[in-house]
């Protein structure tokens, strides 16, 4: 059996690489729509602020961008390394979102080097079309990335083949169209544009605290609040429906964040476990290609359940001759603990509330015309909400998923690699040192360029030709 230990450092390593993931993709995936808007409304009013102002925020997002590619990466390679069996069982129908997250990541990647250093090689227009080109690379790498994820949470458009032993892909359409893949992306995108609004809202609030670079903060300061409070509204509205609409969000996962029991859900999975005990013992018939018509329509009409077998090779590797106390066991363990579910649902609401209010005053000020202190205070120490509220909201997905890493397909468990604990300690402390160390390096030159101002914009230009 697997030892339990390499399946928690397994999963503390892909823990480590999603933080680093989660921290500066979301910003990228906003910013890079503030940026094309921003270069848009410069060609078509000609004022030259919104120039500076995409000049200036191109640089920090250029930071969030490099950083973006690395977690990605390194993401990918995760199911190589640390989760082989999940990339084998499902190799055929993940790999392809995750190749469209990779592509929309290259084509992004193609574009930055002209979108920092080509106003003056390129045209106007050009120009715009690198910004928009870029901004859609990003939003196509979210899209296949949260197919994958959305997929992992509801299996659709693949069946399990009993002769080659993993989920293989029947519907193609149905994999991209995935009702609840579509509702994570569209809930994350909106996410991800309040999270670039609240850093765009806190720095221009330090620079109207320190009266500097007045005039691209004032107009950053005006955008940002408008867009983060419709983009607040938008992902709560959108995330309320999409908790209780039919089929978006598992009954273990609702049950938990709103504090109700889940017996009747054991009950389902206990019969499910036994359902997926005659699908396994069927499954050891049909391996050697028989073809016998009554024996395979007993199994599809089992194997839905055969992922619940599954869970006893947690404490049994010959599943079908499990033991009355550990089918109970994994019964028992087959939903996710309720109470961090419940609580971290609490820290969203209560971070999305103090999100709305933080960008309802802004918008307030910016109509009214207040530049009181303790509003840009408010607006500047507001900055880590948009992440505490997403990052709540990633937490509740994931978590709320455990025991299985494909939902009802897959336990968590049986998709890692045989690997030595040794390697993955050694491999997690070089994912730790390298991390911390690009983190670091990332808030030190966001800090550097905050503190320089427009002065690093013009460099740029010049660097670039556009003096």
């Amino acid at each position: 059996m697997i030892s339990e230990t390499v399946v928690e450092l397994s999963r503390a390593q892909y823990a480590i690489n999603a933080v680093q993931h989660f921290l500066f993709v979301p910003l990228t995936l906003g910013l890079s729509l503030f940026l094309a808007l921003m270069e848009s409304w410069f060609l078509l009013s000609g004022q030259a602020v919104y120039k500076q102002m995409t000049q200036f925020w191109g640089r920090l997002f250029a930071i969030g961008f490099g950083l973006s590619i690395a977690s990605s990466l390194a993401m990918a390679v995760q199911f190589g390394g640390n989760w082989s069996y999940f990339s084998h069982y499902v190799g055929d129908v993940f790999a392809l979102p995750l190749l469209i997250g990779l592509a929309g990541l290259f084509l992004a990647a193609n574009g930055v080097g002209w979108l920092l250093f080509g106003w003056r090689r390129l045209g106007k227009g050009a120009h715009l079309s690198v910004t928009w080109l870029v901004s859609i690379g990003c939003h196509l790498s979210w899209f296949g990335f949260l197919i994958a994820s959305g997929w992992m949470q509801n299996p659709v458009g693949a069946e399990f083949n009993a002769q080659s032993m993993r989920m293989e892909l029947t519907d193609l359409n149905l994999l991209l169209c995935n009702p609840v893949a579509l509702a994570k992306f569209v809930h994350s995108l909106l996410a991800s544009y309040v999270t670039a609004a609240g850093f765009v809202l806190a720095i221009s609030a330090y620079y109207l605290l320190k009266q500097r670079e007045t005039q691209l903060a004032q107009h950053s300061y005006r955008i940002a609040a408008a867009v983060g409070f419709w983009a607040v509204i938008a992902t709560v509205a959108l995330g309320d429906a999409s908790i209780y609409a039919p089929g978006t969000m598992p009954r273990t996962k609702l049950a938990a964040i709103s504090g109700l029991p889940n017996d009747d859900i054991l009950e389902q999975n206990r019969q499910r476990i036994d359902n997926g005990l005659r699908a396994y013992s069927m499954l050891q018939e049909l391996r050697d290609d028989k073809k016998d018509a009554s024996l395979l329509a007993v199994f599809a009409a089992a194997k839905a359940d055969l992922g619940y077998a599954l869970l006893l090779k947690r404490w049994q590797d010959s599943v079908v001759d499990a033991k009355p106390a550990q089918i109970e066991q994994a019964a028992l363990t087959s939903v996710s603990p309720a109470a961090p579910l419940f609580w971290g649902y609490k820290v969203m609401v209560v971070s999305g509330v103090l999100c709305l209010l933080a960008f309802l005053l802004a918008s307030a000020a910016t109509i009214a015309g207040w530049r009181s202190s303790w509003l840009l205070k408010s607006s500047l120490y507001a900055w880590p909400l948009p992440w505490l509220a997403s990052g709540s909201g990633w937490f509740i997905s994931e978590f709320g998923r455990q025991p299985w890493i494909v939902a009802d397909i897959l336990p968590t468990w049986v998709g890692v690699s045989t690997r030595s604990e040794t390697d993955l300690i050694v491999s997690m402390a070089a994912y730790g040192v390298a991390y911390t160390g690009l983190s670091a390096l990332a808030l030190v030159l966001i800090v550097k360029f905050v503190r320089r101002g427009c002065a690093g914009s013009l460099l740029l230009a010049e660097e670039s030709g556009d003096a």
